[in-house]
Formats: structure tokens, sequence, C-alpha cells
């Protein structure tokens, strides 16, 4: 490590060269080639699956899409309302792909001012693509005269393109963070130059694997907000020790070969720590989640590299007129921690408590994919979704269909059906049938959850062992259980192996079991934050990305205070005075970094992706709060109150074993 980070900064002009040389080359590539982003989701043993398979049998397949027409002014089934319907009719039928659209007026409301017309293709959404998605929605917003949307698997496509404008403010709040922290123009640019090469090579690389993996869209908002917060945070660390040796009176080399060999080898298990959490998704099983965790992973590693190669570098030139100031706060962190270990326990029921109240609005978590009426103002999908709701009902934006192959036990299953919802009269199928059942709640509502799970009971016990139901509520609720089902696999999986590593690292047992536990707290409060904020349903994804991000991130600064206080503990063999050390050391770096990081966070809690936004506003309070009151309050508190038990191991070798990983200071 220190081989590396000294010749990088010795041949500075070389590898800011190759590094800005990869950046040109990968953006030129991913604009060349275009993204190839995919959203959908694989569950071949789901019932919704089975149903979607009927369907393309029977020669249904294709993606069939809902324009939903308003007119402002008067019917729309007559007079000038009806001219514009069918202006809009002819327009939809020129589009690449469409099979048939239905005639005009269509289904039509009550009122007799909104239409629904069935536009059919003749693939799944899933094989359109992004180019046919946009153009129904280019042909549906304008419509000439009318207000209208589109409500589909196709028109979902275009409800959230990445956006990654705010990520520019995250940067700006972080330096300006980094300015009144450290009081250095070297301090502001180097970290967040450091982080925008490297997140932009990441992007670049995402889009690349996007023709090659399933990568959802979202992914490049993902990657952005981990590799922005990491990289600034990666970049500080090193920073901080490199100006901790110019402050003891090392020349610059010297001193970033020491920053190496301590704060560079904490990036590279920090780095490693995230990617092995996020590779927990893997055990998930559903392409959607494999592409968010590759994506993350590449933003992740090249923000790592980026803080022991390229930093170093910019470093060169900086590194003479860098004036590097006393540093006094210490003094004070020192003075706050003595404070925390002389009383652990209060300090520790102070924490738990304010833990507590974050995670008690997690009760109310309800996992679900949010109905259309929750997308980007604008959106077609969501201007769908209001035509639709104001017209024909909370339901009529996501019918139940259910198909099945045999007719004998067909009139007996729409009768009973129809207790319970709006059922429509029969279609004929190739060798089957169709129902199309309108719940009479909204997609999301509790209610329309239940009623799924009863006609699925009612299809299987009178339509028999073939019959299906699918549809758009029916593919989230088993998206939903997909997830649920295997999140033990999960957790266990996340949990283990970082227990593992930490008791690798450290050489104890205690230390990595309570970090666990710990974590396993923030993770309760962050989701308790993110219920509170948007309510429900939320996205069944979100909280195991969260999980994985959040104990992969806090896994950063659990190494850059222990480490440090294990080097306080083998002067000392004192825990108390270790402790005292440790956060005298870390405090203000860690705190500083936390502050940066949930900066860069929040900047996308104001994007239009709702998934995105509640990940922002989670990660950013699991960062605040893992900071500043688990790791800089709970962990000494606990440390105090365990004394030398934390560092106990089976078969310990001697107090004198070498630092396997380094102090943030």
């Amino acid at each position: 490590m220190t081989k590396i980070v000294s010749w990088c900064f010795r041949r500075a002009g070389v590898v800011v060269a190759l590094w800005l040389a990869a950046l040109a080359g990968l953006g030129l590539a991913a604009l060349h080639t275009g993204a190839d982003f995919r959203d959908t989701v694989d569950l071949p043993a789901a019932d919704s699956t089975a149903a979607a398979h009927l369907l393309r049998g029977a020669g249904a397949g294709g993606a069939e899409e809902r324009v939903v027409a308003h007119s402002p002014d008067g019917p729309i089934d007559a007079g000038p309302g009806r001219a514009r319907l069918d202006a809009l009719a002819a327009r939809l039928t020129t589009l690449p792909h469409v099979v048939a659209v239905d005639p005009p007026p269509g289904l039509v409301s009550a009122d007799h001012r909104t239409a629904v017309l069935a536009v059919r293709f003749d693939a799944p959404a899933a094989d359109l693509g992004q180019g046919t998605a946009d153009a129904l929605a280019t042909v549906v917003r304008d419509a000439g005269g009318l207000t209208a949307g589109a409500a589909g698997e196709l028109a979902s496509m275009t409800a959230a393109a990445p956006d990654l404008g705010n990520a520019g403010i995250g940067l700006l709040a972080a330096a300006l963070v980094l300015l009144v922290t450290f009081r250095s123009t070297a301090c502001v640019l180097l970290p967040v130059l450091t982080a925008a090469v490297s997140v932009g090579c990441a992007l670049a690389v995402v889009t690349l694997l996007s023709h090659v993996l399933t990568v959802p869209k979202i992914s490049t908002e993902i990657a952005a907000l981990l590799g922005l917060g990491v990289g600034v945070d990666y970049a500080l660390f090193v920073l901080t020790r490199y100006r901790q040796g110019r402050r003891e009176g090392a020349d610059p080399e010297p001193a970033l070969a020491a920053a190496a060999a301590t704060s560079g080898r904490s990036v590279v298990f920090a780095g490693v720590t995230v990617c092995v959490s996020l590779a927990g998704l893997l055990t998930v099983g559903l392409p959607f989640l494999d592409g968010i965790a590759v994506a993350a992973a590449v933003s992740v590693l090249l923000t790592a590299a980026a803080a022991l190669t390229l930093l170093p570098a910019l470093l060169r030139p900086a590194a003479r007129r860098m004036r590097v100031r006393a540093d006094g706060s210490g003094r004070r962190w020192a003075s706050f921690a003595r404070s925390v270990t002389a009383r652990p326990g209060p300090y520790t029921l102070a924490a738990l408590l304010v833990v507590a109240v974050l995670a008690l609005p997690m009760t109310g978590l309800r996992l679900g994919v949010p109905d259309a009426a929750l997308d980007p103002p604008g959106s077609v999908t969501k201007t769908a979704a209001g035509l639709l709701d104001a017209g024909f009902g909370p339901g009529a934006g996501a019918p139940l269909l259910v198909v099945g192959t045999g007719d004998a036990s067909l009139g007996t299953l729409r009768e009973a059906l129809l207790a319970r919802a709006d059922v429509g009269p029969p279609t004929a199928l190739p060798g089957g049938w169709l129902l199309t059942l309108t719940p009479r709640t909204a997609p999301d509502d509790p209610a329309t959850a239940e009623l799924l799970t009863w006609t699925r009971t009612m299809a299987t016990t009178i339509g028999g062992p073939d019959t299906h139901v699918g549809g758009l509520v029916a593919t989230r609720a088993d998206f939903s259980a997909a997830i649920t089902a295997r999140l033990p696999l999960f957790l266990t999986s996340v949990v283990g192996i970082s227990v593992l590593l930490l008791a690798w690292v450290f050489r104890s047992v205690l230390i990595p079991l309570t970090a666990a536990a710990m974590n396993l707290l923030t993770a309760a409060a962050t989701t308790g934050a993110v219920v509170f904020a948007f309510g429900g349903p939320i996205e069944p994804y979100l909280p195991v990305f969260l999980f994985a991000g959040l104990f992969g991130l806090s896994m950063d600064y659990e190494v850059f205070l222990i480490a440090r206080i294990q080097e306080g503990w083998r002067r000392h063999r004192d825990t108390r005075a270790a402790v005292v050390d440790g956060i005298a050391a870390t405090g203000r770096t860690i705190t500083a970094a936390a502050l940066i990081m949930a900066l860069v966070f929040a900047a996308f809690a104001f994007v239009d992706a709702r998934v995105v936004r509640e990940a922002g506003v989670g990660l950013t309070v699991a960062v605040l709060l893992d900071a500043v009151v688990v790791r800089c309050v709970l962990v000494p508190a606990v440390m105090a109150r365990f004394g030398a038990a934390n560092w106990w191991f089976p078969r310990r070798r001697a107090a004198g074993t070498r630092e396997l990983v380094g102090s943030a200071r």
C-alpha cells in the first residue's frame, strides 16, 4: 500500500493523466453505446408470472397500455372532445410496435368527460425498450387539447428517469463543511475532485454494464449517492492523517507514506466491507437487486481506488503550499470521552432512547410498490392515475387479471368474485379465458392486498390449479413476497460476514458482536425514520438496500475509531484511557466526515424518483445517527463498561501483534 501511494505521489502527472483518460474514454464509450437500463423483475415461480405465460401463450403476451384522456370543456364522446380523442387514437396507431388501438371512445366515465383507450403492442414492455416507452409518452403528452396520461408497464418506464443534478448541490454543501472544518482550500478541493472523477468513471461503467446485466435505472442515482458520499470520506481520512504527519514535522512524502500505512489500509478495508455488505443483496436472488448491488459496488471500489491513487497525485502540487494549523479540537473530544467513560450507564440509556424514538414508526412498516399517484409530478403515469381515480374509481388503475384454461367453472368463479369486486364479462382466449377484476380500493391500499389473496384462493378452489391471477398489483405483491421470503438469509449473511471481518481485524469477540447489535439498532431507527417521512407502502427492496448500505458504511467509522482505540489499548492496557485517546484522535474527523456524507445523501432527498428520495433520507439519518450517537456515545460507553473483556479472543497472540488496519488520524 505504501509503495503504491508513494509511486502515485512521485508520478503525479502520469496518474492524473491516466484517471482523466479513463474518465474521458469511459464517458465516450457510454455516450456511444447508450444505456440499456431495465426495470423488469423476473419471478419465475410467482403466480403472476404463470398468468403472464398463459396470456402470452394465448397471443395476448404483448404489452397493453391504457391511455386515459380527459376533456376539460365538454363530453369526450361527442363534439369537439370526440374529434380530439379520434386524433389522439390515430397518432397512437402510428407508434412503433402498436398492433391495435381500441376504437374511440373506448371505455367512458359516467360523466362522459374521461375515456380509456387500450393500446396493444406486439411484444412485452421489457423487449420494447426505452425508445418505445418515450415515444408513447410523447404522443400522450401532446394530446391536442385533452389532458392525457398512460398506465401500464411500458408507461412506468418513463416515470423516473435518472436525474443527477442534485449531486452537484451535495458536493457544494460538502465543500462548505470541509472549508469551515479544516480551513484549508486543499482540504476542500482534493476530496471533492477525487470523488467527482471516480464517480464519473463509475457512472460510465454502470451504463456500459447495463448492456450485459439487468441494471435498473435508479442504479445510476444509487451509485452516485454512495460513491460521492464515501468518496469524499475516504479522501478526507487519508488527507487528515497526512496533515497530522505534516503537523508533526514530517516531509510530504513520508507523511503520505504514513497515511497510506494507516488510513490507507482502513480505506481498503472499509471499501471492501461496503462491497461485501452490498453483495448480500445477491442472496435475494433477483437480477433487479443484483444490478443495484453491482452498480453500487463498482462506485465504491472506484472511489476507494481514487482515494489511494488520484488523491496522492493531486496532493503533489499542493503539498508544499498547504498550511497546517494546530488542532485544538482533540482536547474537547477527550473531555467529552472522559465524561462518557466515567458515566457509561446514563450515556448508554440516553443513546438507546434516541434510537428507540426514531425506530418507533417502524412498527407501521408496510412493504409494497407505491401507486403511480406517487410518481413524479408531470409524469404520464401520475396523470393517468389521477384521471382513472376521478373518472372510474380508486381501483381502476390496476385491475387483477384472472386467467384460466378450462371454462367449466367460469360462471361460478365470476359470480363468487362479484361479491367483493367489479368483474367484467369473460374474454375468450385461445384455449382459455380471462376475467378482468377491478378492485374497489386503491392499488396500494391494504384492502386490495387482501382482495388479491382472497381472489387467488377462489381461483384455485373454484377454477382449479391451472387458474392464475396476474396484473400489476399481483406482480408487485409477488415481488414483495419474494424479497420478504429471502430476508432471513440476507440478514444472516450480511451480519455474519461483518462480524467475521471485524473479528479477524481486531482479534476480538465482543467488539464485532456489539458492533453488529448497534448496527441492527441503527437499521431499525433508519427504517423508522423513512416510514415516518414517507408513510407507506415502502418499496420492498429499499430496506434491503438501506440495511446493506448501512452495514457497509457504519464499518467505516467502526474501523477508524476502534483501530485508534486499539492503538491506545496497546500503549496503556487500560480500556477507558484507550477510548479517550481514540475519541480525541478521531472525533472531529468522524463527525465532519459524517456531516459531509449526510449532506451528499440529503441532496438526493429532493430528486423526482421516490425510492431515491427514501434512500437519501434513510442514509442521511443512518450516517448521522451512527457517527454521532453510536460511534461517539454508545460505543465508548459500552466499551468502558466491558473493560478488558473487549479484547478477549480465543488463542489470542501477544499484544505486540502488528496493526492490521490503521486509524483515521
